[in-house]
């Protein structure tokens, strides 16, 4: 039987196709635009970044004292802890529930507590925050400039470019970084770790 051919068979005749890659200078040129594109728009998304960041401290700050306030209105004492906020304090504990002066609840005022009076609790002791700081569980006494005390919450781990990103928003603009660091309600101590300090709530 003759063999028939490739066209009999219903089969094309094969090509051979030659496959063009990218040349030199077109990978560097796209690699010249990403660079180019880069370069604009990473600032751009970290400044967004850390706008986000200080709007978290500043809304954390904000709730807390939202929540001694109201905290103040229905037990008529000043919280001592974060979590005094978040769990109902128990009565005559000294240890861990107690106010800012370190008075321990009566049975009456702990039976007025109805809260949580904010909606994040505390992990190991700490609230996470913004610039990934944590505000401490126990709240301590500070004197402002008026020699008023404050109930003053204590965020650690911020550092002291971060708290004046925050401390404009809060405080507005100041002359220097030392005045902005020790006037106003939001303070910044440097040390082994460095603190800031919100000077949330008058004690009258």
């Amino acid at each position: 039987m003759a063999r028939m051919s490739q066209h009999a068979q219903g089969k094309a005749p094969s090509k051979r196709r030659h496959v063009r890659g990218f040349t030199l200078a077109e990978i560097l040129i796209a690699l010249a635009l990403i660079a180019i594109l880069a370069a604009v728009l990473l600032p751009t998304v970290a400044g967004q970044i850390l706008k986000g960041d200080a709007a978290r401290v500043m809304q954390d700050l904000d709730a807390v004292r939202s929540g001694m306030d109201q905290f103040l209105a229905d037990v008529h004492r000043y919280p001592g802890k974060y979590s005094d906020l978040t769990k109902a304090v128990v009565a005559n504990d000294v240890a861990d529930h107690s106010d800012i002066n370190g008075n321990a609840y009566t049975p009456g005022l702990a039976g007025r507590w109805s809260g949580p009076y904010v909606t994040k609790d505390t992990m190991s002791g700490v609230v996470e925050t913004g610039f990934g700081g944590t505000i401490h569980n126990v709240f301590v006494k500070r004197p402002n400039t008026n020699n008023v005390d404050y109930v003053t919450v204590r965020i650690f781990g911020i550092t002291e470019a971060d708290f004046l990103r925050i401390d404009e928003q809060i405080d507005g603009p100041s002359a220097t970084a030392t005045i902005a660091k020790e006037t106003g309600l939001f303070r910044f101590t440097a040390g082994v770790v460095d603190t800031v300090k919100f000077l949330a709530t008058p004690i009258q």
